[in-house]
């Protein structure tokens, strides 16, 4: 288990970890904002900043409380299937489509974006923990103090039944001959079920990069590697098959095993 520390670098992805760094106080959340800001400038090219400045300015015009950047590029950890990832609070949407680089932007009102932390929604739970805070009216500190103060965690049941969702679909792309969108589904679906088990075992999941290491750490060295060449490599369509074949055997095993405990 990664050791829990006090500085915002190296918040532990473990449960517990974001109370260590006391959220709630002031000088602790502007710390944690100097620190968003020092990462942003570092982990961007002067592209992508040029990008991520539009899209700050852009939210703050339109009225929202809070941007986030988050993903591969907040972590630093981009890849060649990197999106540049930006979650918006306190305004429902935000026109990006004009920008050059592939964006996802997530845009929430500020009660969604209550409700969806309350809920165990993983997303605005990774915000929170591992966002690159760009601005910030007080709602990013108030659900930093929330989730510090009730121990909130995303819900690992949410990403199971997305995963055991996506997977019928995953082998239906592996089987139909068009390998790009059967990578695309394959890599989906291994992710998330890496997310859900890192979260059914108290372990914060960080950018999709980062996730074979910590499935390593929890003993899933087959998965891990599955999704890890998807990320990184064009494995073959039998390969892509194994991974989804994996991801749907460590599911389905332990759902088995959660209706037999809750039984």
């Amino acid at each position: 288990m990664t050791p829990m520390t006090k500085t915002w670098e190296q918040l532990a992805p473990q449960r517990g970890a974001l109370a260590v760094l006391r959220p709630a106080d002031a000088e602790a959340w502007s710390e944690r904002l100097r620190f968003d800001r020092e990462r942003a400038a570092r982990h961007q090219s002067s592209e992508l900043a040029a990008i991520t400045a539009a899209v700050r300015e852009r939210a703050r015009s339109a009225g929202a409380a809070a941007v986030v950047l988050s993903g591969s590029t907040a972590r630093g950890g981009r890849t060649s299937v990197s999106d540049l990832d930006y979650h918006v609070i306190g305004i429902a949407s935000l026109q990006v489509a004009d920008l050059p680089e592939d964006i996802d932007l997530y845009a929430d009102e500020l009660d969604r974006f209550w409700a969806k932390l309350r809920e165990g929604d993983d997303f605005a739970h990774w915000s929170v923990w591992y966002g690159c805070v760009l601005f910030d009216s007080g709602v990013m500190r108030e659900a930093a103090r929330y989730v510090a103060e009730h121990d909130a965690w995303p819900d690992p049941e949410r990403k199971l039944h997305q995963a055991q969702g996506a997977l019928d679909f995953a082998e239906q792309m592996a089987a139909s001959g068009d390998y790009d969108a059967a990578l695309e589904q394959v890599r989906g679906v291994l992710s998330l079920t890496a997310r859900w088990l890192l979260l059914s075992h108290d372990a914060f999941p960080l950018a999709r990069d980062e996730l074979p290491e910590q499935l390593e750490q929890l003993g899933y060295v087959d998965l891990a590697h599955s999704l890890r060449r998807s990320i990184r490599e064009r494995p073959s369509i039998e390969n892509l098959r194994e991974g989804v074949a994996r991801a749907r055997e460590i599911s389905g095993a332990k759902q088995s095993l959660s209706r037999r405990a809750a039984a």
